[in-house]
């Protein structure tokens, strides 16, 4: 991940942006087992809230990817085809571990 560039699109100091992506990272992998757990719960609109939370955040941060992702899953909860909900879990997963394997290589 090129932290200079992405740092510089959204106009933020490169040390300031690494410190919001470890934020990020943790505050969505905690969003992202709430998720999960209100959503088998059968709280939609709470599954909604937790992927709304995530959308936001990654897109805030110029992370379209994740942010795409999230709000299909914010969708799907909200939805009654829920069947690609696991596929679109996985893909925030692979997100959120690409962020984390950066950051790691970062300090």
């Amino acid at each position: 991940m090129d932290f200079k560039r992405m740092s510089s699109n959204i106009e933020v100091e490169e040390e300031d942006f690494i410190d919001l992506l470890e934020l990020l990272l943790e505050v969505s992998l905690n969003d992202l087992d709430n998720f999960q757990r209100e959503l088998a719960a059968g709280n939609h609109r709470e599954a909604a809230m937790a992927a709304h939370s995530i959308k936001g955040a990654s897109g805030n941060l110029g992370l379209t990817d994740m942010s795409l992702i999230a709000a299909e899953l914010e969708k799907a909860a909200k939805s009654e085809d829920q069947s690609r909900i696991p596929e679109k879990v996985a893909l925030l997963k692979q997100e959120l571990s690409r962020i984390s394997d950066a950051l790691s290589h970062k300090h």
